[in-house]
């Protein structure tokens, strides 16, 4: 009888403190959190979660605007700015040279001209110059075609007043050894030109066309002068196929020879009788 006593009462214990709110339970009991008080798993927005010292987080990082570098690119060569000048080579002094080569009357692709670069056409026409003032072809401006072409082409744009006074002149000049066409003080055309051997040297001074002969054969020296233009006495402008032919080893009998035949029946068919002519010697 004391016995089943005793666990009656041990029972009924422990029935009133499971009725008993979880505020009034000892203290040493552990207590279980309900689950409508438990934390989500994931952050407050309002808070910000305490750093794990065993996972740092990384350290932020600030997004600096990069400034463009120009890296060094051993294909591409700088400018030239100093001689000798060659193929490949660019820049302001290869266009400086292929100004002075052009106003001599050379011709230089437009490619060239635009980016300054020299290309084949500027090979080219510096091997024309070389050979014309009696110089080594080699096609590049070493020092003494760099000289030669500054002398023959100085000043670069300039003509005498007396080939820009007039609508219509013929300026030969017999220093650069060239013939300009001059249309209201503007070069329409420039070509190559070869004047009188010694003792029979082309007149110099300010002449007019007096007669034209589109094939012309000499009566005196029985040679062909096609594309004639007299200008003084029985001197002409006219294709000369033997310039064409030898260049300078000859000179003519007094005559200023054209060795391109198409700007010489250009050229004939641009000027009328009375046209000035001006032949000099240019400083």
């Amino acid at each position: 009888m004391k016995l089943r006593r005793t666990l009656v009462v041990a029972v009924g214990a422990g029935a009133v403190l499971s009725l008993l709110p979880a505020s009034l339970a000892y203290a040493d009991d552990p207590v279980t959190p309900s689950p409508s008080f438990t934390e989500s798993a994931s952050a407050s927005p309002w808070t910000t979660p305490a750093p794990d010292p065993f996972n740092p987080s990384p350290a932020p990082t600030i997004a600096v605007p990069l400034t463009p570098t120009v890296s060094a690119n051993p294909s591409v060569r700088p400018p030239r700015s100093k001689l000798p000048l060659k193929k490949t080579h660019y820049g302001s002094m290869v266009a400086k040279a292929q100004e002075r080569l052009a106003w001599l009357g050379y011709d230089i692709s437009d490619t060239n001209l635009e980016r300054q670069a020299y290309g084949e056409s500027t090979v080219n026409a510096v091997k024309a110059f070389q050979a014309k003032y009696w110089l080594k072809p080699t096609g590049s401006i070493g020092d003494v075609t760099w000289k030669m072409l500054s002398k023959m082409s100085s000043p670069v744009g300039v003509l005498p007043n007396a080939c820009t006074s007039v609508k219509k002149s013929i300026c030969i000049d017999k220093t650069a050894k060239v013939l300009r066409y001059v249309v209201k003080g503007k070069v329409k055309m420039t070509t190559d030109a070869r004047f009188g051997a010694p003792g029979m040297e082309t007149g110099e001074g300010t002449f007019s066309i007096h007669e034209k002969s589109f094939n012309h054969v000499s009566s005196l020296y029985h040679s062909w002068m096609p594309r004639a233009m007299f200008f003084n006495g029985d001197e002409a402008v006219h294709y000369s196929p033997d310039f064409a032919s030898v260049g300078y080893i000859r000179g003519s009998h007094g005559c200023v020879g054209m060795r391109d035949m198409e700007k010489a029946t250009w050229l004939f068919n641009q000027v009328p009788v009375g046209t000035r002519v001006y032949v000099y010697w240019s400083p």
